[in-house]
């Protein structure tokens, strides 16, 4: 029988293929795109109007108007297409070369014959063609043909533009979002560390050893107080830190929580030394490991013990927190709490897909959370200035 299981991963979508104007109904779409194109084709009618001026030649207005704005109405029945194709192949430092030539060239061509192929049944339409011959055909695919490539690749480019600075608002807001789960979750640990039943606990504890006369754990122990307090409050403005350092701080909290339990909790810490300079999110391991022991350990009767594990599996890191509670219901999977909810969310907000969180029952009964992050020496983020953090 399996054992039951929950597990997170981050948003199938990638930008790329969210929609363009997501806000505009697809009749202003259209609109937008006749209104852009007709700037074209009135320069065209005004430089034919001209012309006419200059060499006092006799105004020809069917072919004037055929000419111009048709000619350019068309590139807007096109640019759809060429959105489609550019969104399926996008122009990146990497692959510029061959999408280029081997995809935007070629689909440059065959619009080209395609747009020949209209112009030259409106001209047959309009009278200004008797026939349809493969000749005429090949007259309009040639005349014009530097416009029109230019036409294809302005398209390209401006949707090229517009993409990364939809990219670069996108990423500002996703950086925003950072700062504020970051900010949750250190309100969150500060709610829990300075909690009444907390400090009392761990007061408690403190005032147990100097009645038994054992002053110099008594001092001990506040001064552990004391450094996790410290490093809870501490705000250099990142959302990235070595595991090392994680792990610090966590080490900081079980400290306390093993002078309220005692000989009920038994912590093992097996870290890789390969994976200590890794970076992870700040405060990830300390809701899950509060979550272990409140939720995991603290309602037994007997000893508990807790684990916490990390190593690396080729070019990913894994975490592990395991207790020996009761694990998971077997009949339905409950619900994620605000913890674990935000660990997801923060998760999701960095890596993307390129990440994992997964609760289930482990081997011999308790609960295991797993996380699989990049293996990563550097962060992905940049931490805040100090005078801004």
């Amino acid at each position: 029988m399996l054992a039951p299981s929950l597990s997170h991963r981050g948003p199938s979508e990638p930008l790329a293929r969210l929609p363009l104007l997501p806000t505009w109904p697809r009749w202003a779409r259209w609109a937008l795109l006749a209104a852009l194109w007709t700037l074209p084709g009135l320069a065209a009618l005004s430089y034919y109007y001209l012309n006419l001026v200059v060499t006092a030649q006799p105004a020809a207005w069917t072919y004037a108007l055929v000419s111009t704005l048709p000619w350019w109405y068309t590139w807007a029945l096109l640019t759809p297409g060429i959105i489609a194709l550019a969104r399926r192949f996008p122009i990146t430092r990497t692959t510029w070369w061959w999408t280029l030539l081997g995809v935007h060239l070629p689909a440059m061509l065959v619009l080209l014959g395609v747009h020949a192929a209209v112009s030259l049944l409106l001209f047959r339409t309009t009278g200004i063609h008797d026939t349809m011959t493969a000749a005429l055909l090949e007259v309009h695919f040639t005349s014009r043909m530097h416009v029109n490539a230019l036409a294809y690749f302005t398209v390209l480019a401006v949707y090229h533009a517009y993409d990364y600075a939809r990219l670069y608002q996108h990423r500002e807001r996703q950086a925003a979002h950072l700062e504020l789960q970051l900010a949750q979750a250190r309100l969150r640990a500060l709610k829990m560390q300075l909690n009444p039943h907390f400090l009392f606990n761990t007061l408690h504890s403190v005032a147990a050893l100097i009645r038994k006369e054992e002053n110099a754990t008594a001092i001990k122990m506040l001064g552990r107080l004391g450094e996790f307090l410290r490093l809870a409050i501490e705000n250099q403005g990142a959302q990235e830190i070595p595991l090392a350092q994680e792990v610090d701080f966590l080490t900081r909290y079980l400290e306390i929580e093993k002078v309220r339990f005692q000989d009920r909790l038994t912590v093992v810490t097996e870290i890789d030394g390969g994976v200590r300079d890794c970076y992870v999110p700040n405060l990830l391991l300390q809701p899950l490991v509060e979550n272990a022991i409140h939720h995991g350990i603290a309602p037994k009767p007997e000893a508990g013990r807790l684990e916490i594990r990390a190593w690396s599996a080729g070019d990913r890191l894994v975490l592990l927190v395991r207790d020996d509670g009761a694990g998971l219901p077997a009949a339905s999977a409950p619900r994620w709490g605000v913890g674990l909810s935000n660990t997801a969310q923060r998760l999701e907000q960095l890596y993307g897909n390129d990440q994992s969180l997964e609760l289930r029952t482990a081997e011999g009964g308790g609960l295991e959370v797993q996380i699989m992050l990049p293996l990563r020496a550097v962060p992905v983020t940049t931490p805040l200035p100090e005078d801004e953090a």
